[in-house]
């Protein structure tokens, strides 16, 4: 599935709207790198505020998807 979608965003680059898809792919990229960052700088801040560590600290839906990111991204088990 995944080489049958990157066959399919190269073969855009060969239609009259490369520069569309070019430009969308660009937006979609650099939205998903501010969310992230947007995610990463709250957990930064709200572990500022607490230097004795993380058992008084709350936890919220952000904290779910940031550690399922990282599980994903190390490969880590649960």
């Amino acid at each position: 599935m995944l080489a049958l979608a990157s066959v399919f965003l190269l073969s855009l680059g060969f239609t009259p709207y490369s520069q569309t898809a070019n430009y969308l792919l660009i937006s979609i990229r650099l939205t998903l790198i501010a969310v992230l960052s947007l995610l990463f700088l709250r957990e930064r801040w709200k572990y500022r505020h607490h230097p004795e560590g993380t058992e008084n600290v709350t936890t919220d839906r952000g904290d779910t998807i940031l550690r399922r990111f990282r599980k994903w991204y190390y490969d880590e088990k649960t």
